[in-house]
């Protein structure tokens, strides 16, 4: 930040078996549609945060006048902490925002002023030990991470990432963000800017955030478990954030129609059309219609390098599918949007009701030609009731395809419970139906412990023989036919002084056997992991592997001595056979015995100041191979944004893998509010593709619409060279 004479910022522009029938989805959308309007009637929340367009003074005194039209967000408040009654200690919240800055304003009540505790002033601190506020940001880009940060009414400032185990915390990393923290004749106030560019990743188009607030009162006793962050943070009930809307409520229909033109190299132009609509029943609750959505305009499907005979897992970009897909997450991945196709219309609907949370999605596919597939219809369903601290008292989840008038899917029921004090039961039950009828039910069921510097859990999975066979229509079952057991020991130990800030110590056991016995595989991991003061983080880690690999991608030849003798002298001047020749065979079962060894070090300044390296050796699936990994993520300045990735992969035997060197390069230009560039390159030797695509927004003043214009070389489709063909898209939509 740059700060002007009077010590503020300078102003910125404002920026279920077969429980699915035929017509099902139809008649559940239709009962869906009209529960809806019921659910809306109930408790409507006010808007927790409110937009502002004018320039907001970070100075410790909530002023404007905008900040008295936010209403008081405390419900991002964590359940209270201390042993004693603490309703003398009330907190007011308020929460502004604008295209750069999320905006937080903190009326920390005190009965007793003077006793008010904090003697320094530190910066990237622990500031516990004070009065102080404590904010965790979850903003969906990072799966491993929150954001956190703090400010006591002296004004000392801290920042830094923990992981949402709880168990791992870091103060190397550096946001950009301003506080301000006084005293006051009530106890004190603070007031927070936090530059959305620093903790998400398009700031402008992100619009929601994982959220929860805590007050450090530090004369009152906790009697909350231990953690990094915990007291204030009780981590060991805490799924996931409550979510805080960057964007004002709409009350009602939001439709926007679009058209689109398609032009590629040797083919006719393929104009076309489509609308995407939205309707808000209520704050709470709310629908989305699309009909022959654009996907063309997406992100390609990033290049990977696949050392496993699994499927790689690819994250959803297509932005019907993404929205509120973190819904459908499980420990056994029942739904899978990649699954889909293009489709051709599809609807989807969320809401809360009091403890219960719901949302649905239908989507119509369109044919694959290639793969001789006609048209199918996906539909999906999720139920759960929350508990405290959000944790999942119960939940209902169901996904279902159904094509040439048959159905093919999965259900299952899950639960996460704390049976004490940092000791948490988790657990799933799945069956699935379709072409198998057997050997098709899942199951997930462990404890896990969490303390301050302690993660250990063990966990059984069983896993039907046949049941990736049916869940693989719609899910992610990469490897079924197992019984498996899971376990880890995680341990860190905090230094100080030094270089080093924290040891941990990372062991991971892993062994499942077939539905018949016999062993499969088994693999140990350990490591450690060193956090240094200097913002860097090295790790070291070894692995040590069995396969029984009755799923190699191609059979080997192998030649098979024959049984018998030679006679000599044969009929003629060469030694006749007698009895079964030699012949080639196919292998496709073999054990192996993998091994590799990884070193990574990384540097972390902030969301967009990172690099990391990462050299992995061994041998894998008889070949000897290395593996080299560069990252980076930098803002070149106030507008440019950057992004690389480069993936080395060398073999000495390449009938597994061949040599594969894979690019990744993002930019994002940010020319001004409504005229934004980004461009994705990638490329990978081993199938020889190359792959353009760039990408021109321009929102229309004021935002009734916007135009898009997206040139793209080579195929966008994972794993795949396919044309090398130019393609130029044109798109207007408009929005009522």
């Amino acid at each position: 930040m740059h700060p002007n004479q009077n010590g503020s910022r300078i102003k910125r522009e404002p920026s279920l078996n077969k429980f699915i029938l035929k017509r099902s989805t139809v008649l559940f959308f239709c009962f869906s549609l009209l529960y809806l309007p019921l659910s809306a009637q109930r408790g409507v929340k006010e808007n927790l945060a409110v937009k502002t367009d004018r320039f907001i003074s970070i100075d410790g005194i909530m002023n404007e006048p905008i900040w008295k039209k936010a209403p008081d967000a405390g419900v991002f408040i964590q359940q209270d902490p201390y042993e004693e009654n603490t309703g003398r200690f009330k907190t007011v919240v308020k929460i502004l925002y604008d295209d750069d800055f999320v905006y937080f304003g903190f009326l920390c009540h005190d009965p007793e002023p003077d006793k008010i505790h904090g003697d320094t002033i530190r910066i990237d601190g622990d500031l516990r030990d004070t009065d102080s506020m404590y904010i965790l940001i979850d903003t969906f880009d990072d799966p491993i991470n929150f954001f956190f940060f703090s400010i006591n009414f002296l004004g000392a400032k801290s920042d830094g990432k923990i992981s949402k185990d709880g168990q791992t915390a870091s103060y190397k990393w550096d946001g950009e963000w301003e506080a301000v923290g006084r005293r006051t004749d009530f106890g004190w106030s603070a007031e927070v800017a936090i530059e959305r560019g620093c903790i998400f990743e398009e700031p402008v188009e992100s619009k929601t955030l994982g959220l929860s607030l805590a007050r450090i009162v530090p004369r009152l006793k906790s009697k909350l478990p231990s953690s990094p962050l915990d007291p204030p943070f009780d981590f060991a009930n805490m799924d996931s954030l409550k979510v805080l809307i960057l964007e004002e409520p709409v009350i009602g229909a939001n439709i926007n129609p679009y058209v689109i033109t398609r032009v590629e190299s040797g083919a006719k132009k393929e104009p076309g059309a489509g609308i995407d609509a939205w309707y808000g029943f209520s704050q709470q609750t709310s629908g989305r219609l699309v009909v022959y959505p654009d996907f063309d305009t997406v992100e390609p499907d990033e290049e990977k390098i696949n050392l496993t005979p699994y499927e790689l897992f690819l994250p959803e970009k297509r932005h019907f599918f993404l929205d509120d897909s973190s819904d459908y997450k499980q420990p056994l991945e029942l739904f899978y949007s990649k699954r889909i196709s293009d489709i051709y219309g599809g609807a989807r609907f969320k809401g809360r009701a009091g403890s219960f949370e719901f949302s649905a999605m239908s989507a119509q596919a369109k044919k694959q030609e290639d793969l001789g597939e006609a048209s199918a219809n996906f539909s999906v369903f999720s139920l759960e009731k929350k508990g405290k601290a959000d944790s999942t008292v119960f939940g209902f989840k169901a996904a279902n395809k159904f094509i040439d008038s048959s159905n093919i899917g999965t259900a299952s029921v899950h639960s996460d419970l704390p049976i004490m004090r940092n000791l948490k039961l988790s657990g799933q039950f799945a069956f699935s139906y379709g072409d198998y009828n057997q050997g098709n039910i899942a199951f997930f069921l462990g404890p896990s412990y969490d303390t301050k510097s302690v993660h250990i859990h063990l966990h059984y999975i069983q896993i039907g023989e046949n049941f990736g066979d049916n869940v693989n229509k719609v899910g992610f079952i990469p490897d079924d036919n197992r019984r498996e057991l899971d376990s880890a020991i995680y341990k860190d130990i905090s230094l100080k002084g030094g270089l080093i800030n924290k040891i941990g110590y990372r062991s991971n056991y892993n062994i499942f056997w077939g539905m018949n016995g016999e062993l499969r595989s088994w693999e140990v991991d350990q490591g450690f992991v060193f956090d240094l003061r200097t913002k860097f983080t090295i790790s070291l880690f070894h692995t040590q592997e069995y396969k029984l690999n009755d799923f190699f991608p191609e059979p080997r030849l192998i030649y098979v001595q024959g049984e018998g003798y030679n006679i000599y002298p044969g009929p003629g001047p060469e030694p006749q056979w007698v009895g079964e020749p030699g012949r080639w065979e196919e292998l496709f079962i073999k054990d192996f015995r993998n091994h590799r060894t990884t070193f990574t070090s990384s540097y972390n300044a902030g969301t967009w100041k990172s690099f990391g390296l990462s050299v992995t050796v061994g041998r894998n699936f008889d070949s000897i191979f290395q593996l080299c990994a560069i990252n980076y993520k930098l803002k070149l300045s106030e507008k440019l944004f950057s992004e690389y990735d480069l993936n080395f992969l060398n073999y000495d035997d390449e009938f597994y893998l061949k040599k594969t060197t894979i690019h990744i390069l993002k930019l994002t230009y940010y020319a001004n509010r409504n005229l934004s560039w980004r461009l994705f390159f990638q490329s990978n030797s081993a199938i020889n593709k190359n792959n353009f695509h760039i990408l021109c927004t321009y929102k229309l003043k004021p935002p009734f619409g916007s135009i898009q214009v997206v040139y793209q070389k080579g195929t966008a489709d994972f794993g795949m060279k396919g044309t090398q063909d130019h393609t130029l898209f044109f798109k207007y939509s408009h929005m009522f």
